[in-house]
């Protein structure tokens, strides 16, 4: 593949990618803004010329309002497709963010109580009770991930099961069969161990409790208010500007390696459902995390049990420690709230650095960038980049 040329001209920079609703930037403002895009900009293309990864995607928004997007490298790599800023990627686990907000929604209109059991909502799904420690785990432990239920995709059957029907509809029963015979990751409250199969039970119960698909409650209580216009369920296998995906395990998925080919992905993403389930971009990506951390979405009250770990420690990069659907973690001594995200093809990482009101989203478009490269170090570095000169 020839060397991979940037896709954005510094010449229209200020019009294309350095946007403020208010225009209230001083000149010197503007100038560092400029100067901090451009060195950010040389900072994703570092990676995609050396072909580490396909292509990549950035957004920066500031406490004022003002924007940074940029974009390097291919969506699409045969076809040689130039990335954009607003390319749509599947979020992955960033989807528990959403997820959360929804069930502290709930929570702060009495509907559900985060210390009450899972059973006392799914009382009419007797299969639950065949789920390792059903009778014991409440709300909170789905959400902080303390619950001990056994993870469901990490079972091969799943993906044969996929790769046999890629169109499949899947029940959150099915999904959850895989680990019946499971024995549980921790006693229920008593260790820490990372599974989407707590959050597709917390699916299950925002829509017992509100009688609508989790989807439809999505929409009303966070995409519509939010204006997240360019957030979508990913819930078919055609989304629409879905670029491709690469994944660099194919065999262990037995999926192809590239995941899009006629605007079709390999499998029905519908699977994923509360584990995950959308498809985004990053500008929308900054504008969620800018609301949810640093906005009124929720009351202060739910913002603190958000932002409170659990007591235990868990496997995420810098010691971060998990709240209700949020990695609570410190960079170099500061403070940020975030998540990310795996979905075969796409990788996703979103921050939130209370301190200065600014976030962070950064997408690219394979889960298997070559050995040397770090998702979790090169945000770092491109959040370094924005600190050290739009933070005095």
């Amino acid at each position: 593949m020839k060397t991979i040329k940037t896709i954005l001209f510094f010449g229209i920079l200020i019009v294309n990618l350095i946007s403020s609703p208010s225009f209230s930037q001083s000149t010197t403002e503007k100038e560092n803004t400029l100067k901090t895009a451009k060195l950010l900009q040389s900072r994703l293309d570092s990676v995609t010329t050396k072909q580490l990864i396909p292509g990549a995607t950035l957004s920066v928004r500031f406490k004022d309002g003002t924007k940074i997007s940029l974009a390097s490298g291919l969506s699409d790599v045969e076809n040689k497709t130039p990335m954009k800023p607003d390319a749509v990627m599947f979020s992955g686990s960033v989807g528990k963010t959403y997820v959360a907000a929804v069930v502290l929604k709930l929570y702060e209109k009495g509907l559900i109580d985060l210390k009450a059991k899972a059973t006392d909502y799914l009382k009419d799904e007797p299969w639950f009770l065949k789920i390792p420690n059903a009778a014991d785990i409440t709300v909170e432990m789905l959400l902080n991930h303390t619950a001990g239920v056994p993870e469901y995709v990490y079972h091969t059957e799943v993906w044969q099961a996929m790769k046999d029907n890629p169109d499949k509809v899947w029940t959150v029963e099915e999904r959850l069969s895989f680990v019946y015979a499971d024995p549980p990751s921790n006693a229920p409250g008593k260790g820490w161990a990372y599974a989407d199969s707590h959050y597709l039970v917390l699916g299950l119960i925002i829509e017992k409790i509100t009688g609508k698909t989790y989807y439809d409650v999505l929409r009303d209580y966070i995409l519509k208010p939010c204006k997240l216009k360019q957030t979508v369920p990913s819930d078919k296998r055609t989304i629409p500007g879905l670029i491709p995906g690469y994944t660099g395990m194919p065999e262990q998925f037995l999926l192809p390696r590239k995941m899009l080919n006629n605007n079709l992905f390999a499998f029905n993403p519908q699977m994923e459902w509360t584990g995950g389930g959308l498809a985004t971009t990053v500008s929308d990506l900054t504008l969620w995390a800018t609301q949810l951390y640093g906005g009124d979405v929720l009351k202060p009250e739910s913002k603190k049990l958000m932002f409170t770990p659990a007591p235990f420690k868990t496997i995420l990069p810098e010691g971060a420690g998990y709240g209700l659907g949020c990695f609570i973690g410190k960079t170099n001594g500061r403070l940020y709230y975030g998540h990310s995200g795996f979905m075969p093809g796409y990788i996703t990482i979103v921050q939130y650095i209370p301190e200065y009101g600014i976030s962070i989203a950064f997408q690219f478009n394979t889960d298997g960038p070559e050995r040397g490269f770090s998702p979790d170090r090169f945000f770092n570095v491109l959040k370094k980049v924005v600190l050290e000169n739009m933070v005095k």
